[in-house]
Order: C-alpha cells, then structure tokens, then sequence
C-alpha cells in the first residue's frame, strides 16, 4: 500500500484578520511585497495573526542514484555523494556555512548512500534504505516497499522536529545524480518537453544534455503505464531522498506546520505531492529560483512565486536557509 496523509485545507479567516491588523498599524496593504504573502500563509497554518517563529530547522536528505553513471556517462563527477556528505558535516559546504551564520538547526541524513557508513556525528542521522536506488533507464528505482521506507522516514522525522517545537522546517536533497530524478518526475507529471526538462541556465554541456534527454526519453517510456500518481512516480524514477523529502514535508503539513522548498529535487518532491493531495501548495513557500527551467515550470503549475530569485546552483537548500531572514524580519515587522 502507498503511504497516506491528511492535509486539511487552509482557512483563511487569518488572513483577513491580518489584513484588519496591518491597517490597525498604519502600513499599506502589501507594503512588505512578497514577504505580506508569508506572513499570510504563516498566519492561516498557524490560526492567528500572532505568528510564533521558533529555530528553523533544515533536513538535508543524502542518497545515491543508480542512473548517475549513465545520465553523467560525459562529465563524471570527482567527487562521490559520500564526500559530499562528508563535506556538510565538517561544516564546509555552503549550506552549513549559511546554517551557522544564520543560527539554523542543521540535520543531515544518510538515506542511501553508497560506500563505507559515515562516522557518528551530532548533527548525522544514519538510516540507509540501500545503497542508493538502481538504474531507472533498466528497472524501477525503487521497489514499492523501499519507496514507503523513504517515505515514512521524511515523516517520523518532520514529526520529530514539529513535536519539539519546529513551526517551520526547511529541506535539502544531496546526491549526485538527483537533478535526473527531479528531471524525470516532472516531465512525467507536466506536459514539458526533455530538452526543457533538463535545461540549467548556468550549465550549458551538450554532451551531458543529450545523455540526459536520451536517458529520459527511454526511461518515461519504459515506465508510464507504472506512474499512475506520484507515490509511483518517484517509486520508478525517484530517489530515496526525494521519496523522504515528500514524506517530510506532508507531515510537516499535517502537524500544521509551513515548510520551505529550493532547488529542484525539492521542487519535484513538491509537484508529486501535489498531485496527490492539491492543499499541500498552501503549506509550503517556495524560497529560491534556481537555473533549472523545469523548476520555473512547476511553480508555476502550482501558481507560486519564489522569494529569491538568484539562481544559485549549490543545492541541498542553501536559498531556503538565505531566505530564513527575511521571513524572521517580515514576522518581526508585523508584531
């Protein structure tokens, strides 16, 4: 069986008394821009106009793809998703830079990847599905049972977060091989071409492009008649961190909690979802445009806009940890 949330939709009785108490304080209405619509959506989740802001707290979810090698077969990374992960957690990746500048929570969690296990580690939580999923230009990603395991992951932890007092919990994916997956899933679930699906704005590889459309071509092929909703499609073409973010972030929704995404293997979390349950747009703020194209494409689907649009390509979050001060200085103003 696929793993079921209840995600209620949002009242917006918050929102109209946001907009009394703004002109109570002799401000315009939306005189804060983007940043009113924030606090809006803050407000509804939360049920009052006194919005309560605790540490934000970011998941970053690490696992390997078995599609890296064949969709990458041209430009092979140095670099494994293990030293990557490695890397974070010695607090020299941006995203734990941005972390600790801004007093953000950091959890890392190893959800698949491939090689020795990592050293313990405070901010380390270590639960691997598999060494990384398999080949989905071959085989499904992942087997029915594993995708629920991943998603029941990014769930007990949300939940974890939230019942120690987390109002807001952002999300990081790291893994290489993890654009592909986020490539697939949304030319599987939006009417996109793979040329568009694949198209980054500050990469321009031919050779790594034309592995990719090959690869997606033959692989939305293989597996459309499986990809019936969005548990199943990253189930076929997915990956163990974008299964957990999914899980993760409709917890976060069910606790009535607001999540932040950036990046495209979070955006892609997001559009799956969405095809499953439509209310979760209201529960989760977009916080950074990257350079893929596909993810313009789907907040757009969704009707959202970003609050950063800097095109920052280092992924595992690192715009939505950037974005957390304006948020902080938007509830603050309003209070």
């Amino acid at each position: 069986m696929s793993p079921t949330f209840r995600i209620e939709p949002l009242s917006l009785t918050q929102s109209d008394h946001l907009t009394s108490y703004i002109h109570a304080l002799g401000l315009p209405e939306n005189s804060l821009g983007l940043l009113e619509n924030v606090v809006r959506r803050l407000a509804c989740i939360q049920h009052t106009h006194a919005i309560e802001l605790q540490q934000l707290q970011h998941l970053v979810f690490c696992a390997d793809h078995g599609i890296y090698d064949r969709s990458h077969q041209a430009n092979l990374s140095r670099l494994t998703s293990l030293d990557h992960t490695r890397r974070l957690l010695s607090w020299h990746a941006p995203v734990a830079k941005a972390c600790q500048q801004h007093q953000v929570d950091l959890t890392v969690i190893d959800a698949g990847l491939r090689g020795e296990e990592l050293a313990p580690h405070p901010n380390l939580i270590t639960e691997r599905i598999a060494q990384g999923t398999r080949d989905f230009s071959m085989m499904p990603a992942m087997t029915q049972e594993e995708m629920v395991q991943a998603v029941e992951l990014g769930r007990r932890l949300a939940s974890m977060k939230m019942a120690e007092g987390a109002r807001v919990l952002s999300f990081g994916a790291l893994g290489l091989g993890n654009t592909t997956s986020a490539a697939a899933m949304t030319l599987a679930l939006l009417p996109i071409t793979p040329e568009a699906a694949v198209a980054n704005s500050n990469r321009h590889d031919v050779l790594l492009n034309r592995d990719k459309i090959d690869v997606l071509t033959q692989s939305i092929e293989l597996h459309q008649s499986q990809m019936t909703d969005g548990w199943q499609v990253v189930r076929c073409v997915g990956g163990f961190e974008i299964a957990a973010i999914m899980g993760a972030m409709a917890a976060t929704a069910e606790l009535n909690g607001m999540f932040l995404i950036d990046g495209f293997a979070c955006s892609a979390a997001m559009l799956a979802l969405y095809d499953l349950y439509p209310e979760i747009r209201h529960y989760g703020q977009f916080a950074h445009q990257s350079a893929h194209t596909a993810q313009h494409a789907i907040m757009k689907h969704l009707g959202e806009r970003p609050l950063l649009n800097l095109h920052i390509g280092l992924g595992e979050g690192t715009g939505s940890v950037m974005a957390w001060p304006l948020i902080e200085s938007a509830v603050q103003y309003l209070r």
